[in-house]
């Protein structure tokens, strides 16, 4: 048979269910937000790799074109002091002094034979010079700082070695080189660093990407991107700590949102819950209401028709057993006893069938105002001479005035009816302690004494039907009081204040009094 699942456990699923979806709405972001973090590293280390080989291309352009401007203007120097050379030659003394007024660092004249005049004194490392070159060659010595041009004389006799010093156009170049460029771009904003590695893979290009990998370190958070060029690797260093934050950004929303909504589900499925089993219950007690109607109407034909197929033999009996005592008397002592114990047999049974009989009916009460004090203190009175003789102290505490909405006979059958019981259940003495007041609920009167129960768990088990302690008793009187209250709207309860006491409290709604209208 197929079982529905509770409202409030449907309600759960539903809301896991639309935390898995918050769940995976939360990876796909966090997904995007890598790729597109991804994404903008590789365009950032493209265009830094443009720009490195851009810079690269116009430091080599640069580079050609100052060793060009260097020999031309070198060159033209060695062919002015080949001029004046020839037509008269230099001394040391001229050629230093020549060579500070044309801003030169020194000039060199090496003869066919091997002489040299230089001005000023060893001004260029001798080994690196020799006349066995082209007819032009320009040399960058990077140690001494210099820029050499060996001239060739015409003619071939011999060979000027001409050089310029070098330190502003090293520092120029220092400015537009690459390491320069390098440590620029590591400073912007954003880049932790940028380098060139050697390519270990081979050939140029063999890197496909850029490839990012990102490094989330103690100290700093790194998306490094590598990309191949010119056999080289560039590295790039790009700052990831946006992206990290912005993960952290999306767990916080992810966990206060999956928090309200399990808040909410958990609260929903608790009112749901409650809802459910309140309404359970109010299922269960119109169900019970059926049953016992039910019950009590089958209850009521079956009484009705026990009690006239039972009255009729009995008033028979009864009448019989009169006429017999009064019709006969010759009959001896013993016999009378006996018909006297058999009419106090049929009466017995006939209370016995009357309380069956108003058990099984249902009772309908005419509402007016009842004192329930009144009533309590008139049933006293009928009970105090019993009370004296087996030693029961009664005491009532009256802690309100108000009146009751009832019908005065019942309320005083039902008040009868406890304080009987209490009496009958203290055939050695005790007390009786009658409070009646008012609550919340109304008007109230209880009924506390000493006395035993068989399950003083359960105390409300003797309100059932047949439940009865006594040697002789139908077990009715506490049902029919019940019945009775229920029929006011009111409610019966039986409590175990301490152990062997027991009170039973009879709540009734209040009288209210009609407003009376105004002339």
């Amino acid at each position: 048979m197929l079982r529905l699942v509770p409202t409030w456990k449907g309600n759960l699923l539903i809301f896991g269910l639309l935390i898995f979806v918050v769940l995976a709405y939360f990876f796909w972001q966090a997904r995007q937000a890598q790729e597109t973090f991804l994404n903008h590293a590789r365009l950032n280390s493209r265009l830094l790799a443009a720009a490195i080989e851009r810079n690269a291309r116009s430091a080599v352009m640069s580079q050609d074109v100052v060793e060009k401007i260097m020999q031309t203007f070198l060159g033209n120097s060695a062919r002015f002091v080949d001029y004046l050379d020839a037509v008269e030659p230099f001394s040391a003394a001229e050629l230093a002094a020549f060579s500070a007024e044309a801003g030169l660092a020194g000039i060199r004249i090496v003869s066919r034979d091997g002489s040299l005049t230089e001005g000023p004194p060893r001004w260029v490392p001798e080994v690196l010079i020799s006349c066995k070159t082209p007819v032009q060659s320009l040399q960058h010595l990077v140690d001494d700082h210099l820029y050499v041009l060996t001239w060739k004389r015409t003619g071939d006799t011999g060979c000027i070695v001409v050089g310029i010093p070098a330190a502003r156009i090293e520092k120029l170049q220092e400015q537009i080189g690459l390491p320069r460029l390098l440590a620029s771009l590591s400073g912007l904003a954003g880049v932790h660093y940028v380098r060139l590695e050697a390519n270990q893979q081979g050939a140029a290009g063999s890197i496909q990407g850029p490839d990012v990998r990102l490094i989330d370190a103690e100290r700093r958070q790194v998306a490094e991107t590598r990309l191949a060029m010119d056999r080289r690797i560039l590295v790039v260093g790009l700052d990831a700590a946006p992206f990290y934050q912005r993960i952290r950004l999306l767990w916080r929303e992810f966990f206060i949102f999956s928090a309200i909504l399990a808040g909410f589900g958990i609260l929903f499925s608790w009112l749901l819950y409650r809802f459910q089993n309140a309404h359970v219950a109010q299922v269960r007690s119109l169900d019970g209401k059926l049953a016992r109607q039910r019950e009590d109407a089958a209850l009521g034909r079956a009484a009705a028709s026990i009690t006239h197929e039972i009255r009729n033999p009995l008033n028979a009996i009864n009448m019989g057993l009169q006429r017999l005592a009064m019709e006969a008397p010759d009959l001896t002592d013993g016999q009378q006893g006996l018909i006297r114990s058999m009419l106090a047999a049929v009466q017995r049974t006939d209370g016995i069938v009357g309380d069956l009989k108003r058990f099984a009916s249902s009772p309908v009460p005419r509402f007016e105002t009842v004192s329930l004090a009144d009533s309590a203190k008139n049933i006293l009175a009928l009970y105090r001479h019993q009370c004296e003789q087996r030693g029961i102290a009664l005491r009532i505490e009256k802690t309100s005035d108000r009146l009751a909405a009832a019908d005065t006979q019942m309320i005083d059958e039902v008040v009868e009816n406890l304080i009987k019981n209490a009496v009958e259940a203290q055939p050695e003495g005790g007390e009786i302690e009658i409070v009646v007041g008012r609550d919340a609920s109304g008007v109230f009167l209880s009924v506390e004494n000493p006395g035993r129960l068989p399950d003083p768990d359960h105390p409300e088990g003797i309100l059932e039907p047949y439940f009865t302690t006594k040697t002789r008793g139908t077990g009715l009187g506490l049902a029919i009081a019940g019945r009775i209250i229920r029929a006011h709207g009111g409610r019966i309860a039986v409590v175990v204040p301490a152990p062997d006491r027991l009170r039973i409290t009879v709540h009734l709604p209040e009288h209210v009094p009609a407003q009376k209208s105004a002339l």
